[in-house]
């Protein structure tokens, strides 16, 4: 999958000024808001193998989550990677339809194993690359830093790009 150079520069940018952001920057916004952006930044650092172009991106998560919210706010009318935006909030939904699912505090670690390997799960949740979860965006040293767990991503169908491993902190693998 190819990307355009200035949109990759622009978005590695992001990732670095927000990581980079202090604590009063960030306090200026709501932890449900800064959740919802780094799961939109993410998206662009996964490479999606089994899906076609045309197809939109779906990411699925509680209704009254807030930051499924503002992720329906932020993602109206763009697009990732070429793909339109669809964020699903069915509760009835099966994860076989999404790409990314963003867990809550009610999030079952039975029901993120029993997700597919299609569907990256991703959450600010407290300890969720323990519990099965792929992406734990943690706050480190007042700031927000996604921490990936390789364990819970041998299976999957799609690639994280190296830019995002680079500016994360890493479990498992050989970092056990």
């Amino acid at each position: 999958m190819s990307f355009k150079r200035p949109k990759l520069f622009n978005s590695i940018l992001f990732f670095f000024i927000g990581s980079c952001l202090s604590a009063q920057a960030q306090a200026a916004y709501q932890a449900h808001q800064i959740e919802a952006v780094y799961i939109y930044r993410i998206a662009n650092f996964i490479q999606w193998a089994e899906k076609e172009p045309k197809t939109p991106l779906i990411f699925c998560g509680d209704r009254f989550d807030p930051v499924v919210q503002t992720l329906i706010k932020i993602s109206t009318d763009k697009h990732i990677q070429g793909r339109g935006i669809e964020v699903d909030t069915n509760n009835h939904l099966t994860t076989q339809a999404c790409d990314i699912y963003i867990a809550n505090q009610n999030t079952q670690s039975s029901d993120l194993q029993a997700m597919g390997e299609n569907t990256l799960t991703i959450s600010g949740k407290q300890n969720f690359t323990r519990e099965f979860g792929m992406i734990e965006l943690r706050k480190v040293d007042g700031k927000v830093k996604p921490i990936i767990n390789l364990d819970n991503l041998a299976n999957s169908s799609f690639k994280i790009s190296s830019q995002l491993l680079r500016v994360s902190v890493i479990e498992g693998g050989n970092n056990k």
